[in-house]
This record gives C-alpha cells, sequence and structure tokens, in this order.
C-alpha cells in the first residue's frame, strides 16, 4: 500500500512544533536583553511608550515576554497532545507573533521608527506564506497595517508630531512589496503543488501527466525539476509498469489502464472485452529445458501476443505464465474471434528456434460486456477467470467464452473452437 499523504492539520501540527523552539528562543532573548540593558542603565522607554505605561519599561517588556512564552509552551502541549493544528490555531500563533513585534517597537523605539515594526512583519508575513498559505500571509498583512495605525495614532494622542502623509506613504508602499511578495510566493505554491500531484500520481503509477515548462514565463529552480520530470517519464513508466521479461504491462500497469479503459466505455457506453491467457503445461518447458529457455519462451511469447492484438488493445503479464489482453470497444464476436486468432497462433508458432524448439498452447477465457460504471472491473475480471478454468478443465488448447451458469464439468470438448454451456 502506498504511503498517505500527510493530512493539513497534522503537517500544520509538525511545523508549529519545529516552529516553536525558535519562538521560544526569540521571546527569552529579546525579554533577557531588555531586562540586562535596563538593569544596567543602558536602556530607557521610548517617549511615547514611557507616557503611556509609565517608567517601569523593564517590567512590562518581561511580561509581554513571559506571556508570549507561556502562550507558546501552551499551544505546543496541546499540538502534541492533540497531534493536529486548526488554522484558527496558527492564525493565533501569527498574531501572537504580531503583537510581539509591535509592542516592542512601541516600547524601545519613537515614533518617527514605527517602520521598524513592518520590516520586521515583512519576515514574518514571508514565513507565514511559505508554512500556512496566502490566506494566513493576506490576514498578517491586514493584521500589520492595522497594527502599524494603531501605533501612530497612540502616539499622536500623545503628542507626537505624526505626519499621516508619510505614515499612509509608507504603509502603501509596505503594501504594495508585500503583495508582490505574496504573489511570487503563490506562484511558487501553485507550482510546487501540481509538481506534487504529479509525483504522487507517478507513485500510483500514471505517468500521463507532465510538467508544462512553457507555463512558466520565469524558469527557476522549479522548472528545472519538471523538465528534469518530463525527461524522465518514459523511462519511469517503463520501469515501473511494464513486466521486463515479456516487454508487456505487469500487473500494475494492467490495473492503471484497465480502470482508464472502464471509465472511458463508461462514458461512452461502449462494450470492453477481456481476454484470460494461460500457457499450457509451462511447467513441463522449465523442468525439461531450464528456466533460460523457459525466459526466452516468455519473451517471445509477448511479442506474439502483442503482434496479434490491435493497436489499442492492452497486453499485460499478469503473473508467471498468466497474460491478460484487454479489448476497448469491442463486442463478443470480436473477442471471440481475438481469441481464436491467438490459439491459432500459438500452435503454429515454435518457440526458442532453431533449437530446442518449443511448442506451446494456450487456454484462453473471454469476456464481453457494457460498462455501466467502473465497479465492473472485477466482475469481468472473475468471469474471465472462471471462462479460463473451465477451458484448462475441459482439456486446454481451447477457447471458452463465458455465459450465464458456465459449468467447466459439462463442456464439451471441442477442440479449438469456443465452447459454452450446451453446445
Amino acid at each position: 500500500m502506498l504511503p498517505e499523504r500527510p493530512r493539513a492539520d497534522t503537517a500544520m501540527a509538525a511545523v508549529l512544533l519545529w516552529q516553536t523552539r525558535y519562538r521560544l528562543a526569540l521571546a527569552l532573548l529579546a525579554g533577557g536583553a531588555t531586562i540586562g540593558l535596563s538593569s544596567l542603565g543602558l536602556f530607557t522607554l521610548a517617549d511615547t511608550a514611557a507616557a503611556v505605561v509609565g517608567a517601569r519599561a523593564s517590567w512590562f517588556v518581561g511580561g509581554v515576554t513571559a506571556a508570549y512564552a507561556l502562550l507558546v509552551l501552551a499551544l505546543q502541549t496541546w499540538v502534541r497532545r492533540t497531534r493536529s493544528a486548526s488554522s484558527a490555531l496558527s492564525t493565533l500563533m501569527v498574531t501572537a507573533d504580531l503583537v510581539v513585534v509591535f509592542w516592542l517597537v512601541f516600547l524601545l523605539t519613537g515614533h518617527e521608527n514605527y517602520h521598524l515594526g513592518l520590516l520586521l512583519a515583512l519576515f514574518s508575513l514571508q514565513l507565514t506564506h511559505v508554512y500556512f498559505g496566502r490566506l494566513q500571509a493576506l490576514l498578517l498583512l491586514a493584521a500589520t497595517a492595522a497594527g502599524y495605525l494603531l501605533l501612530n495614532d497612540v502616539a499622536l494622542r500623545h503628542g507626537a508630531n505624526v505626519h499621516w502623509g508619510e505614515i499612509l506613504t509608507t504603509l502603501v508602499v509596505f503594501g504594495v512589496g508585500s503583495l508582490l511578495v505574496t504573489r511570487v510566493q503563490s506562484n511558487l505554491h501553485e507550482r510546487l503543488d501540481t509538481l506534487v500531484t504529479i509525483f504522487e500520481r507517478a507513485e500510483e503509477g500514471d505517468f500521463s501527466s507532465s510538467y508544462d515548462v512553457a507555463a512558466d514565463e520565469r524558469p527557476d529552480a522549479i522548472t528545472s525539476v519538471g523538465r528534469a520530470y518530463n525527461r524522465m517519464r518514459t523511462q519511469l513508466a517503463g520501469i515501473v509498469l511494464s513486466d521486463p521479461l515479456s516487454g508487456c504491462f505487469n500487473r500494475r500497469g494492467f490495473e492503471q489502464q484497465f480502470r482508464r479503459e472502464l471509465a472511458r466505455a463508461a462514458r461512452a457506453h461502449t462494450d470492453v472485452a477481456l481476454l484470460a491467457i494461460d500457457l499450457d503445461h509451462f511447467k513441463q518447458v522449465n523442468d525439461t529445458h531450464g528456466h533460460l529457455v523457459g525466459d526466452r519462451v516468455i519473451a517471445e511469447v509477448g511479442e506474439l501476443l502483442r503482434a496479434s492484438a490491435r493497436t489499442d488493445d492492452v497486453v499485460a503479464r499478469t503473473g508467471g505464465e498468466e497474460f491478460m489482453i484487454l479489448a476497448p470497444n469491442t463486442s463478443i464476436d470480436g473477442a471471440q474471434h481475438l481469441a481464436l486468432r491467438i490459439v491459432d497462433a500459438f500452435r503454429r508458432r515454435i518457440f526458442v528456434e532453431p533449437s530446442p524448439r518449443v511448442s506451446l498452447t494456450v487456454s484462453v477465457g473471454v469476456v464481453a460486456d457494457g460498462v455501466p460504471n467502473e465497479g465492473i472491473a472485477e466482475d469481468l475480471r472473475a468471469r474471465a477467470d472462471e471462462a479460463l478454468y473451465a477451458a484448462k478443465r475441459s482439456g486446454r488448447n481451447r477457447v471458452v467464452m463465458w455465459s450465464s451458469g458456465l459449468d467447466a464439468l459439462r463442456l464439451k470438448h471441442a477442440e479449438g473452437k469456443p465452447v459454452a454451456p450446451g453446445s
């Protein structure tokens, strides 16, 4: 079974957990430095902040950092216990980051330097977009603008000489720059998501999708990865979906093609045919001539089946000496004709010439039906296998067409002709 892709809430929980130690380290560094400098007389509170909170700067800084650290620890405990994190939880954490940034800027700088809060928020904005997505980044951008305006309004109310024209100009420049950064990162995220989807399909054996290199107006590292995948796609498909001995599809490749053709037939309301093929007494080939000769026979069998099938048919080796042919848009008459042609081709073919010249026959079970939906897959496979078993139990070297009530013990031994109940 393929590994499941991590759920979004689980992935977000992992991000919050590893970020916790950095948040705690920064909080302790900021708080400890401020308190230490204040105790040495090297720190003075900004004028506006002094007018608002009084002279106990170190206590306010210490209180903010302590509250922030407690919040981070509480969220860490919650996430570890639940092993998940919602968007609301990440929003709370990002909001707390922003509050601490603006609070420290308010305490430590004058109103003429409040733009430092925007600069620090820009770093937080980029990290938020990378780890939590575009929506969270846009919410942070709006909160940053509101926080900047609030700081300047507080400064104005306490007698600071605030020029709103300069404030708004700074805010517009910050907003435009932030939106451009967000747009660029959103484009990166979208293209990375495209690559992830392509890789996930490849993991399931679906190599039908390629990366659209031409859509990247400004090629970058992601484009290079997409281009490299496109170069390897055909080779990977051959390795993952093909049987190296027979040259046919392997079981995994057949399952993918089977589901795809059934979906197409269900949409178009057409029939599909399935042929289950077994090499008669193939074990004797290995026992008599050895496995190397047996391998050569399998390789030639694959060539013969592909030559006998039509262009759109899917030929697969599903077991040691077991093969299947999926024939899209094929009625019961067409499937019968194809099966008889294959049986006749094996009767006339001599394998591994000039020596040891191996003769081989096949038994074929055939089913053909309309496709109401993709759920018919297992039913078709079971009916084809039932017809194959009937062919083997009734003497091998023959074709059996599946029909309701098939009973191999009552089949007539009609050599080389389609056999069905009552024939």
